[in-house]
């Protein structure tokens, strides 16, 4: 009866309902489809450290005076079970020249049979030099080039493909085997990048480490990729919450809209509502019947603007991502319905205060409104 009573009501000033419906609509679509882009743009960032999730980077204890790590303790961290590659770093910044120009670069001495497990190569093989791609577009490099390292010259045998890691940055990196790097200089390694096992396995390769490396002095530190990945989730998670608050405003301004709508009908209806009274509908029945306009409205808008902001989602992922690949994850559906709950909790909340005011309104004073 009531949800009949509602629908003839909302019937009768179409126009306004529309409206309404359509604010809820542009707020839940502008709420969900943020959130979905947020959870995509998180999800393609992620994607590109999920190779690094179970590395762990084993660097100098500098608090305690030791600046490099030498060769008995790259036997030791070797030695543990946990460990499945291990890949000793020495580096060294140096001249860098090519023709007529010079840099200065930062050269990595590492074993090349194990680059392959760090770096994806545009162009060449892993048998020699390699260069970052920003190092081969400031050269002009291509493979067969030759380059001038602090002095002697190597030719490169690839170029490092663009990417991203915490430990090396590849675009501006220079590789060097570890044979020719000990002939330029005479540093001991100063990181040491682990893979280990699984993520599962990683505390317990962090206290082998302190057993038997700083078992009596603390040699080394062991810093863990995925507490930077989970920085990372946390931090696109604010962002993401900060937008939605942002698109939140037009779901308020859609609000306000019922709001109004809901205190016109109310003195549009004041005879009604006292000729409901006199016959003895109680002042319940009012509230509810005001309040049940107010759900009809913010159902009808939320959930055609839930189903619509899948479709803004991926829109908006192919238009910046080029990509959307993401925009259809259970947790963009988690997105939709947060946008859908709060369409129609703005519409109950906005409904209220008319709704009390009308279940207020005495029979008789209302019978004799004019």
């Amino acid at each position: 009866m009531l949800i009949e009573l509602a629908l003839r009501n909302l019937a009768r000033t179409k126009v306004r309902s529309t409206l309404a419906i359509i604010g809820i609509i542009i707020g839940v679509m502008a709420i969900s489809s943020i959130g979905i882009f947020g959870e995509s743009l998180k999800a393609v960032i992620l994607e590109n450290f999920k190779d690094v999730a179970n590395e762990v980077i084993i660097t100098p204890n500098y608090v305690h005076g030791y600046t490099s790590i030498d060769a008995r303790t790259v036997k030791k961290i070797e030695s543990i079970p946990f460990a499945e590659l291990v890949i000793p770093v020495k580096s060294e910044s140096a001249l860098v020249e090519c023709k007529e120009k010079k840099t200065y670069a930062t050269v990595y001495g590492m074993d090349v049979r194990k680059t392959k497990e760090l770096f994806e190569l545009e162009k060449g093989t892993y048998k020699g030099c390699l260069v970052g791609s920003k190092i081969a577009e400031f050269f002009k490099l291509r493979v067969g080039s030759r380059i001038t390292i602090a002095g002697r010259e190597f030719r490169v045998s690839g170029i490092i493909k663009e990417g991203a890691r915490f430990d090396i940055n590849p675009n501006y990196a220079v590789i060097l085997p570890l044979r020719d790097f000990d002939r330029i200089f005479s540093e001991e390694y100063s990181m040491i990048i682990v893979k280990v096992e699984s993520i599962d396995k990683i505390e317990a390769f962090k206290e082998a480490v302190n057993k038997i490396v700083n078992r009596k002095e603390s040699k080394v530190s062991v810093f863990e990729m995925k507490i930077i990945i989970e920085r990372i989730k946390r931090v696109f998670e604010k962002v993401t919450l900060f937008l939605m608050a942002i698109a939140g405003v037009s779901l308020l301004v859609a609000g306000i809209s019922i709001l109004n709508i809901m205190l016109m009908s109310t003195i549009e209806r004041t005879k009604e509502i006292g000729l409901m009274r006199a016959i003895g509908a109680y002042r319940e029945t009012i509230l509810k019947l005001f309040l049940t306009e107010a759900l009809i409205l913010g159902l009808i808008g939320s959930v055609v603007g839930g189903a619509l902001s899948l479709l803004g989602g991926y829109s908006i992922d192919m238009l910046i991502l080029k990509t959307a690949k993401y925009a259809f994850t259970p947790s963009s559906i988690l997105y939709v319905l947060i946008g859908i709950t709060f369409g129609i909790l703005t519409a109950l909340i906005s409904a209220m205060y008319p709704a009390w005011k009308a279940s207020k309104l005495e029979p008789i004073e209302a019978l004799r409104y004019e």
